[in-house]
């Protein structure tokens, strides 16, 4: 199947057809089509000759493929009905000493799925219990459970693996493993490890992980944490091992995540990678499966699922836009809930969603919801309001049941032998979580939040967190308050908010090599590989900044060396440097064809100035198609094809790119169009682009005419609904440019980095700097001073009132 849909994609590219324009050609429906480039089903005969037709190519070769892939799938389906013995593998088991010394219990004696967050379903109105309903609903296969089942049949033939299920919240994917678990024999043993944290827990339990035992990573981001990358890879590589050590399996790793979590720890993003163990764990050893938002299954067995439980039929009858899971797990519910809330109440849950999605984890003190809460309500809501009980009395209200299923907030109740807690934690539903990334995502909190937040967190890995998210929106002198001299990769600069003169940045690069010398040599860092590789990457990154490019190309040599296959793209760069281009090309495939995205993007840039045009489309495919999904790779393509004269091919590329949301790149198209005189498409994508949210266009003119607060308007449209961030980032440029503009610039860039892109600007800072700009760069520089000075106030303020 794979490869009939690849010779689909590769002809249609060949052809420089659109979807719609093979939809065309063909006489065919776009979904029919867009099915069959997909792979998602297995297309008719019908439909292979049609498109055949249409894509100017044989019939034959397609058609054979497609009854390999029937009979295969056939094949898969046979033997997914039986269930392997695993008795070939009990001696390997009573080899790893007794069970009971091994970390889970037996599969056998999970009963409650609840334990294993597995989200409650709604009650039905009306029910008198005299027909209880079971504890779940009647469950519906859908695409990827085939992917879950073919694990488990793996590993009951004593293959290891790991298989993550990506999607939003409240889509099935744990209900979809827990199904999965439910066909392992009873000698499987199932770990969730989360005391006294995810990590430490995972860490201390997997030396004695034995066969047959599946480890339930639920929510995967807990594990591998973006506060404290050195221990999530930690985590990360301790895993690769388990999984690849023979003698240690089968055992079977179930995770799941969110999309927006898929994306940072499978990126490599330059010029710091911080997940290279992560990445490789999920995206080389692992496998995964998307679970869409909406309910897509055979509705043969949507049907009979609904007439067997009522719960299904209420949620098939009244679910808007397939969002059948959603229903079930009471997603309406909660949201009636929340907009029929007092004021006070629906800002507690905006500052339970804050605390969420700046970092902090799942664990929410009471103290801390009570601290934020008063931050962000206004003062008429707060005088009328927050009277005497009236935490208690909201958080009633807010941890209620509703027919069945947890309130907004539900409390969190402690496991036996575990310390308690000195105050009530709570935890914010999964699906308010994901609302509040999507609709906050450019909301920046006032100092207040700031302050309150990291006074209450609730761990030091909490207070990390949000410290970073803290220094990522420009409030950096708050966040290098709570550093705690684990300064590991020069985040924090505690001076001047962003040190933008080249003396301070070279100050700053020799404290950190000075630092570095110190942890090299001490006792842990040489008992742990993986924190040695990041000392040593920094160090690299230090003596590059610093100029000593013999030193950091020496570092990189060894990182790649020993395998770590982000060095290679390092030495290219090195060797491109120095003028040797066949030796640098030679390190960039290297690196390509271990995996990594900078290393294949090197190898685009110096295949296609040599006119291999062909291979660099096929690696810029793998580019935009792996985990990391950089769809600028299509852009940075049709460039080169531009360059050289392909205009044709150009155009196809920059299509690509808009259609993965790059949308920015209307501008070219209306570019290439305007100086070939095709006018008239010219102003057709003009418009096309604007409504998809690509509005340069506009907001320069807007500009050009005076108009400034249209202008602005324009950029941070873009940048709410078209997904970019490249019209903001044009508009300070101009503007801080002109002398006559430069004020209105700054206070383009204080809006900037209230809203939590103070990284823009910090980016256009450096531009300004590298050409001679240094007016406006000290206007940039005193933004960031002043922002600091109000969190200094605040944290002030907050002081003598807790005194």
């Amino acid at each position: 199947m794979a490869q009939l849909v690849l010779r689909l994609r590769t002809r249609r590219l060949q052809r420089g057809l659109l979807v719609n324009g093979v939809a065309a050609r063909s006489g065919l429906g776009r979904t029919t089509v867009s099915q069959a480039l997909n792979g998602k089903e297995v297309p008719s005969e019908a439909t292979l000759v049609a498109l055949a037709k249409a894509l100017n190519t044989e019939e034959r070769p397609l058609l054979l493929l497609r009854q390999a892939a029937v009979q295969g799938r056939g094949q898969d389906r046979k033997r997914r009905g039986r269930r392997p013995s695993a008795e070939p593998h009990v001696a390997d088991d009573e080899a790893r000493g007794h069970a009971g010394a091994r970390p889970g219990w037996p599969v056998r004696e999970l009963r409650d799925p609840f334990d294993l967050e597995v989200h409650r379903a709604i009650d039905i109105p009306g029910d008198d219990g005299s027909s209880p309903l079971p504890v779940l609903p009647v469950y519906v296969k859908r695409e990827h459970d085939a992917v879950l089942r073919e694990a488990v049949f793996g590993a009951l033939d004593g293959r290891s693996a790991l298989v993550t299920l990506i999607g939003g919240s409240s889509t099935g994917k744990t209900r979809a493993c827990w199904e999965a678990v439910q066909l392992l024999p009873d000698e499987w043993r199932l770990w969730h490890p989360i005391e006294p944290s995810h990590t430490d827990a995972v860490l201390a339990g997997l030396p004695n992980v034995g066969p047959h035992t599946v480890l339930w990573l639920n929510e995967v981001q807990h594990y591998l944490p973006a506060s404290d990358p050195a221990v999530g890879e930690r985590v990360a590589a301790s895993l690769r091992e388990l999984l690849r050590t023979p003698g240690r399996g089968p055992v079977l790793a179930l995770a799941t995540t969110h999309p927006g979590d898929w994306a940072r720890l499978t990126a490599a993003a330059p010029p710091h990678d911080g997940y290279p163990q992560a990445r490789a764990l999920l995206t080389d050893v692992g496998v995964r499966a998307r679970v869409p938002d909406q309910f897509a299954c055979d509705p043969t067995a949507l049907e009979e699922a609904a007439q067997a439980d009522q719960r299904v039929a209420e949620a098939y009858a009244s679910a808007a836009d397939g969002q059948l899971t959603q229903y079930l797990a009471g997603v309406p519910t909660l949201l009636e809930r929340f907009e029929h809330a007092t004021p006070l109440a629906q800002r507690l849950i905006i500052a339970a969603m804050q605390l969420r999605r700046l970092g902090h984890g799942s664990m929410l003190p009471s103290r801390a919801l009570e601290a934020t809460v008063a931050s962000l309500a206004p003062d008429h809501v707060w005088d009328e309001h927050a009277r005497p009980g009236w935490l208690e009395n909201t958080l009633e209200y807010l941890t209620t049941p509703c027919r069945g299923v947890p309130g907004p907030l539900s409390k969190i109740r402690i496991r036996p032998g575990t310390p308690p807690p000195d105050q009530q934690l709570y935890r914010l539903s999964d699906y308010l979580f994901e609302m509040g990334r999507y609709e906050l995502r450019h909301d920046c909190p006032s100092p207040p939040f700031w302050a309150a937040a990291l006074q209450h967190a609730h761990t030091d890995e909490d207070r990390r967190a949000l410290a970073t998210s803290a220094y990522k929106r420009g409030r950096v002198r708050v966040s290098a308050s709570v550093s705690d001299g684990r300064d590991l990769f020069g985040l924090f600069d505690h001076s001047s908010a962003y040190l933008l003169g080249q003396e301070a940045d070279r100050a700053r690069a020799e404290s950190a090599l000075a630092k570095i010398d110190e942890h090299r040599t001490s006792a842990d860092l040489g008992r742990n590989a993986v924190p040695a590789s990041v000392y040593r990457r920094q160090e690299a990154h230090h003596l590059e900044e610093l100029g000593e490019l013999e030193r950091a190309a020496a570092v990189w040599r060894e990182l790649a060396d020993e395998s770590y296959w982000d060095a290679f793209v390092h030495v290219g760069s090195y060797q491109l440097k120095l003028g040797q281009r066949t030796e640098a090309k030679r390190w960039f495939r290297r690196g390509a064809e271990a995996g990594d995205d900078d290393a294949m993007q090197e190898l685009v840039f110096l295949l296609a100035e040599d006119g291999l045009f062909e291979e660099a489309a096929a690696w810029t495919e793998r580019i935009a198609r792996n985990g990391s999904g950089d769809f600028y790779a299509y852009s940075r393509l049709a460039y080169r094809y531009e360059r050289a004269g392909h205009l044709t091919q150009a155009k196809v590329y920059f299509r690509k790119a808009i259609d993965a949301g790059l949308v920015v790149c209307y501008q070219d198209l209306v570019r290439m169009h305007y100086q070939e005189g095709d006018i008239e498409e010219a102003r057709r994508l003009y418009a096309e682009g604007i409504e998809a949210g690509e509005t340069t266009g506009p907001m320069m003119q807007a500009e050009k005419q005076g108009e400034h607060a249209e202008a602005d308007e324009f950029a941070f449209t873009a940048r709410d609904h078209g997904r970019t961030v490249e019209p903001l980032r044009n508009l300070l440029l101009h503007r801080l440019q002109q002398p006559d503009t430069v004020a209105l610039g700054a206070a383009l860039a204080r809006t900037a980095v209230d809203a939590g892109e103070a990284f823009i600007v910090k980016e256009v800072a450096y531009e300004l700097s590298a050409d001679g700009h240094h007016g406006a760069v000290e206007a940039l520089q005193s933004i960031f001073d002043e922002v600091d000075e109000s969190v200094d106030q605040q944290g002030r303020s907050g002081a003598s009132l807790n005194t």
